[in-house]
């Protein structure tokens, strides 16, 4: 039997492969350029300047905001390897720390992370978190390092941990005539989560702003180009093949997508045995794909979301339905939960989920009356493809070892 399985590989190995670097595709990837961002990383050069003129005498704070899938986060990222490439050459000592607040969501976890980015030794519990910013100090003054943090998805730290973003642009404010150790960006898709700040901290994140536009038509083209020509064997990907992805990719303007219909398009391409990817490969690449605003959304849920989110759309595709009620969407929770072994979260609880699916973009609710006692929402998901997105919620729950 596993002769039998090893023979898919062999099979696929002797065929010759579309690809030059199929990694190049991957949304995790970081080209050596950007097209079309080059204003950006320019400003935040001159922004950071100071931290290699004059090492550790400022602390900048710095909100990058915009859509998704239009480079804030690709940008940052190689920003933060030219920062450390040139600071290295200097013999100054400058740390680029990422942090994906969405994965991360609690002060505590937003420490580990940055401590262990200077020391992975250092252990992942028995210290509170007033503690662990402690450390954090302790750590940059002992190995003499200035560390850039980025908190990518900032609106999920806000609300629930804005003290630990207080403290973190407050850090050196005991002590003025003490080295500047540390230096922040912000990644938020719009500002308006800036508002459950206090005051004094939505002051601070505010006085230097980079907003990113969403790409022209144009520029989508040359990006998809620009990375197929990359990632491709020669000829494998026409520019009448790369202006149809275009053309699917300017709807919602979220560039990864795009990247992902290059790469499935390459893919079934090469099982039909093709020397090139055609307008079918495309379409075929195209159908059944969620936008990864929403594959990001799903993949850090825990399963009691997941099994809430997937009673909601069970609910929506019971006879149809465009509009279902939220008790609708309990009493098919119960169901599920009870189906899986899961012990159900309070009404409360799943109230807030409601609220963060809405938050996310998942769905829309609509009050219908708060006279009403208790909380009466109406709940549709009218920009999704349901059948694409029960998949895909299933397909979450099964990794968490739920099996739908």
């Amino acid at each position: 039997m596993n002769y039998i399985h090893m023979e898919y590989f062999e099979e696929l190995l002797k065929r010759e492969s579309l690809f030059k670097d199929e990694s190049k595709l991957d949304i995790n990837y970081i080209p050596n350029e950007l097209p079309h961002r080059d204003k950006e990383l320019s400003l935040l050069s001159q922004l950071f300047l100071g931290l290699i003129t004059n090492p550790n005498s400022i602390s900048r704070k710095i909100l990058v905001t915009g859509k998704t899938g239009i480079g804030k986060t690709v940008t940052v990222k190689l920003f933060g390897k030219i920062l450390e490439n040139v600071s290295r050459k200097r013999s100054i000592n400058i740390k680029y720390a990422h942090v994906n607040c969405r994965k991360e969501r609690t002060s505590y976890k937003v420490l580990i992370k940055l401590i262990q980015s200077l020391d992975t030794r250092f252990p992942k519990r028995g210290y509170s978190s007033q503690d662990l910013l402690d450390v954090l100090i302790e750590f940059l003054h002992l190995y003499d390092i200035h560390i850039l943090v980025v908190l990518d998805e900032l609106s999920y730290l806000i609300n629930k941990h804005e003290d630990l973003i207080y403290s973190l642009t407050r850090i050196n404010d005991d002590n003025l005539k003490c080295d500047q150790r540390l230096s922040i960006i912000g990644i938020v898709r719009d500002l308006s989560c800036l508002n459950n700040l206090d005051n004094s901290t939505m002051s601070t994140l505010q006085r230097n702003i980079l907003e990113f536009k969403k790409y022209s038509d144009g520029q989508i083209f040359n990006i998809l180009k620009y990375r197929a020509d990359d990632s491709l064997k020669k000829n494998v990907l026409s520019d009448k093949m790369i202006k149809m992805i275009s053309e699917i990719t300017s709807s919602s303007g979220d560039v990864r997508h795009g990247l992902n219909v290059i790469w499935r398009s390459c893919k079934i391409a090469e099982s039909k045995n093709l020397k090139y990817i055609n307008a079918e490969c495309v379409r075929l690449g195209n159908q059944d794909l969620l936008h990864y605003s929403t594959l990001d959304v799903l993949e850090y849920m825990n399963s009691q979301k997941l099994s809430f989110l997937l009673a909601i759309i069970k609910a929506l595709n019971n006879h149809d339905n465009i509009k279902i009620s939220f008790n609708d969407a309990l009493k098919r929770y119960y169901m599920i939960c009870e189906n899986i072994g899961l012990k159900p979260r309070s009404n409360s609880q799943l109230w807030n989920y409601l609220q963060e699916f809405k938050r996310e973009n998942l769905l829309e609710t609509k009050i219908v009356s708060e006279k009403i006692k208790g909380r009466r929402a109406i709940i549709a998901i009218p920009d999704l493809s349901l059948p694409n997105l029960e998949r895909n919620t299933i397909e979450m729950l099964n990794s968490k070892g739920f099996k739908i």
